[in-house]
């Protein structure tokens, strides 16, 4: 909700996030989600969905880099990689930074928030959205995968929360985990960003690991604080094959070298052991063989709108 020059993020009934405005860039309403983009204080410009805060200026290069690359990195050689979601193009920005892609595809339901993109936040994508490599295109990433039989080497699902009644819960389910697993290569890695794992409102995050794990026989968890939603965000990468190999200090170093990454601001092998490793309660919560906790789309996921 907006209250004067104020964006209050509200987390249910017991928190808030404020962002203060100094100016509006464009307010409007797509056929799917309320959209703005501002310029807000502390921050630089900043896209906000429904209310909610999804990147900024300031700290976009910690979200984007901590979703992207070790998923890349994680794949021996990734020519062809599919984005659902990703709106803002700065996935496609990094994606784009490893020179063994050939092919990305980014599907997203949204053409509002692309359209808009492409004019208000080219500091995101970078003109990626032309690159001769890249095909955009405005539509279900779910019903995109479910009529195609292409194959890719990394998937990356880069979406809004997957709330009760929201655009993007059945993409949290085990039918479409299993749906991407099915178009992934022999060696393919999934990569996502996962909620919050702030203590005492990690369910939902544990959920969506504990279903990755009943599809992927390789799955890892991580974090990351990211300043902009003001807590700890969750992510995974999941494989059909394991992945621990490829995240040694010295292989991590040696493949984002060969493959040109040279511009990250705040990944490295040193950061990626400090994303890995858990605190106790994911760790075992995430371990837990007793706990039968995945979600079908039959069930809801525990995810509810921000308190308003």
């Amino acid at each position: 909700m907006r209250s004067h020059n104020w964006v209050i993020e509200f987390r249910y009934n017991n928190r808030a996030n404020m962002y203060r405005v100094l100016q509006t860039v464009v307010s409007t309403t797509s056929k799917y989600q309320e959209i703005l983009i501002a310029e807000v204080q502390g921050f630089g410009r900043a896209l906000f969905l429904d209310g909610i805060p999804q990147s900024s200026a300031l700290d976009k290069h910690i979200y984007h880099e901590v979703l992207i690359h070790p998923a890349l990195v994680a794949h021996k050689h990734p020519k062809k990689v599919f984005v659902a979601g990703g709106g803002e193009g700065a996935v496609l920005h990094e994606i784009l930074k490893h020179n063994t892609v050939e092919r990305a595809v980014m599907v997203d339901i949204d053409d509002v928030v692309t359209d808009l993109a492409r004019i208000h936040l080219k500091d995101w994508h970078q003109g990626t959205f032309d690159d001769k490599r890249v095909q955009v295109i405005n539509g279900d990433a779910l019903a995109y995968l479910a009529a195609s039989e292409e194959l890719f080497d990394c998937i990356i699902m880069d979406l809004t929360d997957p709330f009760a009644d929201g655009i993007s819960r059945s993409l949290f389910t085990t039918e479409f985990f299993n749906l991407v697993k099915s178009h992934l290569t022999e060696d393919g890695v999934l990569g996502m960003q996962s909620e919050t794992s702030v203590y005492g409102d990690h369910s939902d995050y544990v959920t969506i690991g504990k279903t990755l794990q009943s599809c992927f026989p390789s799955v890892l968890s991580y974090q990351s604080f990211i300043p902009f939603y003001g807590l700890p965000w969750g992510f995974a990468v999941a494989g059909k094959q394991d992945l621990h190999a490829r995240f040694s200090p010295q292989t991590l170093t040696q493949t984002l070298l060969d493959r040109g990454c040279t511009d990250l601001k705040f990944y490295d092998a040193e950061t990626h052991q400090h994303l890995f490793s858990l605190p106790k309660y994911l760790r075992e919560e995430l371990s837990n063989q007793e706990t039968n906790i995945t979600i079908s789309n039959s069930q809801k996921l525990a995810v509810t709108r921000p308190f308003s």
